[in-house]
């Protein structure tokens, strides 16, 4: 009797990546594991806001603005590393993400909010809150200079 292909322990998920992928996964991402990758949106996140934020206090020390342009693709990295970090947060608690992280990419400001709160109660409010102040830290430091100078 021969045995059936594609029954059994054949189904396992490692054996149909493997089928699917024609081996282990090359990704980078692969190998990282889940805190690493949390830590590096986060401390992105961080740095890009900081570095932005440094780039505004010296343009508003010399009386000038960023361009438009350079303050949309700020806030649109510092959205992709903080919806990295929730959609591989999500991962980790094995909360349910049908989308790979579309909506907190899209609708970050409603979604993140609802995440957060659902997930941590009291701390999400607080985690929301060292989000917000990434995105207005440039403003803060550009009033800062401006009442300075």
């Amino acid at each position: 009797m021969v045995p059936r292909r594609g029954r059994g322990r054949d189904c396992a998920p490692a054996a149909l990546y493997r089928a699917l992928l024609r081996g282990p996964s090359t990704s980078p991402l692969a190998d990282m594991a889940v805190d690493s990758i949390k830590r590096l949106s986060i401390l992105g996140a961080v740095g890009v806001s900081v570095v932005f934020a440094a780039y505004d206090g010296w343009l508003s020390s010399r009386h000038l603005a960023p361009g438009g342009d350079t303050l949309f693709l700020y806030q649109l990295v510092v959205i992709a590393l903080l919806a990295t970090w929730i959609v591989v947060d999500a991962r980790e608690r094995q909360r349910a993400i049908f989308d790979h992280g579309y909506h907190a990419f899209i609708l970050f400001f409603v979604y993140a909010p609802y995440y957060l709160i659902s997930t941590r109660r009291g701390r999400g409010v607080l985690i929301f809150g060292g989000m917000i102040l990434l995105f207005i830290l440039p403003q803060l430091v550009e009033l800062f200079t401006a009442s300075v100078s």
